[in-house]
């Protein structure tokens, strides 16, 4: 089983939309695939318009939660919304309060990926997502923010790294919402590949809006734009992923 943190320390920089996509991608490919949504504002699992009993907030304080099925091969531990910012606070003055995730995680079976959507915060969901996983994706939208921002999460992953867990790496930087016809796009991809070209996928992500229409139908890429650029983007990641895990 392998275990993937998608995360940035900016927001709007894809991360869902990555984790949704690339989720997808893998269960369409034959791959069983959990996604963990360990953001509050829930948006894995309103990106499949899902509800669900059990939850992330629930595994933090009873060490249980439920496992959605979304679609063939796609699963879902949706995040609890709110009742997860509540469950961190009850959860923070506990002994090995960052490996609860992975704890409660050690028995899981009949899974080839499991993907965490974390939020763009320094918080003990974030770590405890970084402790579990073997490895994660830096999505880098096309402005300066961002690009500081990878930079931001590096240094995070490298302190979680000393402390909690030393075999986690860098599966590759994602450049997303590239839009070849600004300047600042083309800048941007250029800084990303001065400073981090032997970590940076293949792929790069194209600008488009129908990532942002998609949810609201409660669709994946692949089902709301097949034939387009957009899909075209993380079917490459997809397969991308495949050849590297």
């Amino acid at each position: 089983m392998r275990k993937i943190a998608v995360i940035t320390s900016k927001g709007g920089a894809g991360k869902t939309t990555t984790t949704v996509n690339l989720g997808h991608g893998l269960a369409l490919k034959g791959k069983r695939v959990l996604l963990i949504d360990c953001d509050s504002q829930g948006s894995v699992a309103t990106s499949f318009r899902m509800s669900a009993n059990g939850s992330l907030s629930d595994l933090f304080l009873s060490g249980k939660g439920t496992l959605t099925q979304v679609r063939p091969n796609l699963f879902i531990l949706p995040s609890g919304g709110i009742k997860l910012a509540e469950a961190e606070r009850v959860i923070s003055n506990k002994v090995g309060r960052e490996f609860i995730l992975r704890n409660a995680m050690a028995g899981l079976l009949n899974l080839d990926y499991v993907i965490c959507d974390c939020s763009p915060s320094v918080n003990l969901v974030n770590i405890n997502a970084l402790s579990f996983v073997d490895m994660f994706i830096l999505p880098v939208s096309m402005d300066f923010l961002a690009f500081e921002g990878a930079k931001q999460t590096l240094r995070l992953v490298k302190e979680v790294r000393n402390f909690a867990n030393t075999e986690l790496e860098l599966l590759g930087i994602l450049p997303t919402q590239f839009d070849p016809r600004t300047r600042i796009s083309k800048r941007i991809l250029e800084l990303l590949r001065i400073n981090f070209q032997k970590n940076m996928f293949k792929t790069i992500i194209r600008i488009n809006t129908r990532f942002r229409e998609a949810p609201n139908f409660g669709k994946s890429i692949f089902e709301y734009a097949p034939n387009t650029t957009a899909m075209e983007d993380y079917q490459a990641l997809t397969e991308e992923v495949l050849s590297i895990m």
